[in-house]
């Protein structure tokens, strides 16, 4: 037998142990079967029974024949609590390692380190013969819009800023603003630790002020953690501070869009709605009146740019004019260099 069908067969029989409940009347093949199934291992039901006697051998196992069909399982007081993942396990493992690096202190990720990885050598193990390990092949996450390469984040400084974040410390930090031609210091509060697309941010404020401002990761350039507790602003709340609009690059000014609307955008627009109280008015020309309360800010006007060509922006008059411009001197551009 080959490693990989070896390495296969134990993880169903692992599997298998796993499933056998620790009373009568206990779990029928049949039953263990589908279970099996819903791991992702393709065995018949002779199979598992054939599995089920060969345990019985090696393990307190107990059938219950006293009628049809029978039922397996542990005999009394001695269910094993047995070391190992299942392959449901190995799948939500190799998940939070890839999407919570940058979220979750690598402090708290550590005691994980070796469950990671026996969740990588269980995966590739049974990618051959098991359909559920190949799993994570046939899923992705995508970004909308432009796909941008993610910024290096000095593991380092990503620790402290964690750390300071877990224990509610003071960070002093060296930040360099893309205004400016030199890092700056700074004794920061953190707050909270947000991921957007391909960017990380730290949520803190700066003392002795106590507004919330965004810092991106990858600018710090130092990063020390304080004996000094950080302050936290009163009422402060990650989701309140998401729904205000900050991560949008919004000050938080709502306002009620009104725009005509083109094309593939009305059905894009139909399906994800860009707010609660959107709505969507034919017109005569075979375009759509659109009015919707959004948050004002950077995030909107480049979601307008980006739509020009299905989109005219219609009201409030000052935004409809800030849209003008850009087009205008985009265009200039483009002749310019004709």
């Amino acid at each position: 037998m080959s490693s990989a069908k070896s390495a296969q067969t134990i993880s169903r029989l692992w599997e298998l142990l796993q499933l056998l409940p620790a009373r009568p009347p206990g779990a029928e093949a049949r039953q263990l079967t589908a279970q099996l199934h819903d791991r992702g291992y393709a065995v018949t039901k002779r199979t598992v029974e054939r599995d089920l006697q060969m345990l019985s051998g090696i393990f307190p196992l107990q059938c219950n024949d006293k009628g049809t069909p029978y039922g397996w399982y542990w005999m009394q007081n001695t269910a094993l609590d047995l070391p190992g993942i299942s392959l449901m396990d190995a799948l939500s493992l190799q998940l939070v390692e890839q999407s919570l690096r940058f979220v979750v202190p690598s402090s708290m990720l550590q005691p994980l380190t070796s469950r990671f990885m026996q969740a990588h050598n269980k995966l590739r193990a049974l990618q051959e013969d098991a359909p559920g390990a190949a799993w994570l092949d046939k899923v992705a996450v995508v970004e909308p819009g432009m796909a941008l390469l993610p910024p290096a984040v000095d593991a380092v400084l990503l620790e402290s800023i964690q750390e300071a974040l877990l224990r509610d410390k003071q960070l002093d930090a060296q930040y360099m603003s893309p205004h400016h031609n030199a890092p700056k210091s700074y004794r920061l509060n953190p707050l909270a630790l947000v991921q957007r697309g391909a960017v990380s941010y730290l949520i803190a404020s700066c003392v002795p002020y106590h507004d919330p401002l965004r810092f991106v990761l990858h600018r710090f350039k130092s990063a020390t953690l304080c004996d000094e507790a950080a302050i936290r602003p009163a009422g402060f709340k990650l989701q309140n501070y998401l729904a205000s609009g900050a991560m949008q690059f919004s000050e938080g000014e709502q306002i009620k869009l009104e725009a005509q609307v083109r094309g593939d955008l009305v059905t894009l627009l139909q399906e994800t709605p860009l707010s609660h109280d959107m709505i969507l008015q034919p017109c005569q020309d075979e375009s759509y009146r659109l009015t919707a309360t959004v948050f004002s800010g950077i995030q909107l006007d480049l979601w307008l740019m980006m739509q020009s060509s299905s989109l005219t922006v219609i009201a409030p008059a000052s935004l409809r004019e800030r849209v003008i411009k850009r087009l205008s001197k985009a265009m200039q551009q483009y002749q310019h260099n004709e």
